[in-house]
Order: C-alpha cells, then structure tokens, then sequence
C-alpha cells in the first residue's frame, strides 16, 4: 500500500498529466518555416535544427532516445517509448501542418519503440 505522502505524489503526478499543455508559444511554427527552408533552398545549419527539434519535442514531454535525423524532405524523431499519446500527437501536427506524419513501431532490444517520420512533399 502507498502511504499518505506516495498517495498525495500520486495525486499531484494525474493533476498535471490530465492538465497538461504545452507552451511552446510560435516556436513550432517558426520551426516549420526554418525546415521547410532548409529541405527546400538548401539554407540553415542542420545541427541547429536537430537541437530544436529535441528540444520541441522535449517541450511535450515527447523524449528523444537519439539524435534526430535529418536526411532530404524529412526528419524522423526517435521517441523512448512504446506508447503514444495522441493528445501530444495532435499538438505538435497543430504546428507541423505542411509535414505528413508516418508513425513507426520497431524493436530495437527486445523492446518495442516508436519512431515519427516526418516528410515535407514539395
């Protein structure tokens, strides 16, 4: 059994995932534009890039087990878990409107993971 203080851990720990938001203000949207133009016009350092990324899907509590990957039209974020909440899901394509999401299962060490693929068609 929990005691009172593991409880009230407990108690605080479901308040703040059902209220859950994330602020990341504009950054999203700027992000789409800093990529789009990256993957289109060939501008922008890549590095930097990954690091927002990380650092955007940080913002959602959506963690990342390795480096982003960006390679032509698309950047895959590899998330260190099995499961998705769509909740967090459908704020992060609020901001990445002009991306098309691919969600992907692997196993990588007897554990199932997730991987978001996202691809810029232009």
């Amino acid at each position: 059994m929990y005691n009172e203080e593991e409880k009230q851990q407990l108690m605080d720990d479901l308040v703040e995932m059902e209220t859950f938001k994330a602020d990341v203000g504009d950054e999203g949207k700027i992000l789409q534009e800093d990529l789009k133009e990256y993957f289109i016009n060939g501008n922008g350092d890549e590095q930097d890039l990954i690091f927002r990324l990380e650092l955007y899907f940080y913002a959602f509590k959506l963690f990342c087990r390795k480096s982003v990957k960006i390679d032509r039209n698309q950047f895959i974020v590899y998330l260190n878990d099995s499961l998705l909440d769509y909740h967090l899901i459908n704020l992060v394509m609020e901001d990445l409107t002009d991306f098309e999401l691919e969600i992907e299962a692997v196993k990588e060490n007897r554990d199932v993971l997730i991987n978001l693929n996202f691809t810029l068609h232009f």
